[in-house]
Order: C-alpha cells, then sequence, then structure tokens
C-alpha cells in the first residue's frame, strides 16, 4: 500500500469489499511473499476487467519486483540479504543392485 501510495500517487483506502465490487472492477492482483504481484483474471467465471494483466497491476508488479530484488535505494532497507551456506560435500553414491 505504501508503494502505491508513494511510487504513484494511488489512493489506497483499506475495508471490506461485496464480491459484486469484484466484477466490477477494471483490475484486481494478489499480493504475497512467494507471488510478489500476481493479477487476478476470473472471479466466479467472469473476467476482472478485460480478463488480462491491466496497466495498473503490471506497473506495480515491475516497482515491486525492483524493490524486493534490491533495485531501489529508497526501499533497501525493506531488504535483508540471504546468504549461501556453505555447500555440502554430497553423499556418496548408492548402487542398487537386484537380483533375479
Amino acid at each position: 500500500m505504501q508503494i502505491m501510495h508513494d511510487e504513484f500517487g494511488w489512493e489506497v483506502v483499506e475495508r471490506r469489499i461485496d464480491r459484486t465490487e469484484i466484477y466490477i472492477a477494471d483490475e484486481a492482483f494478489l499480493c504475497g511473499t512467494g507471488v510478489q504481484i500476481s493479477a487476478i483474471a476470473r472471479v466466479d467465471h467472469r473476467n476482472v476487467g478485460t480478463g488480462k494483466l491491466g496497466e495498473c497491476t503490471a506497473r506495480l508488479r515491475d516497482i515491486y519486483s525492483d524493490i524486493v530484488h534490491g533495485r531501489v535505494a529508497k526501499y533497501r532497507s525493506w531488504c535483508h540479504p540471504i546468504y549461501e551456506k556453505t555447500p555440502v560435500s554430497p553423499s556418496p553414491k548408492r548402487t542398487t543392485v537386484t537380483v533375479k
């Protein structure tokens, strides 16, 4: 919500909605750690907007991706480095023998 407000000047209101509001929405998206920003194309077998990725969702998806990959200095404090563990030596190969 902060990104939408700060980067695009979009008014952001957090409230409960009725499902019928989704039916008439121009765009809708999900946001989460794994999915990041993902457009919602259909709800209850009805297209949301055109049923395709919309311009606003695409803009938000692009800047969100840049932020989580540490490419936007303004939001770098939101990111925490992940370091690869020291590689573990592979276990010895096991051979399976089938006796007939």
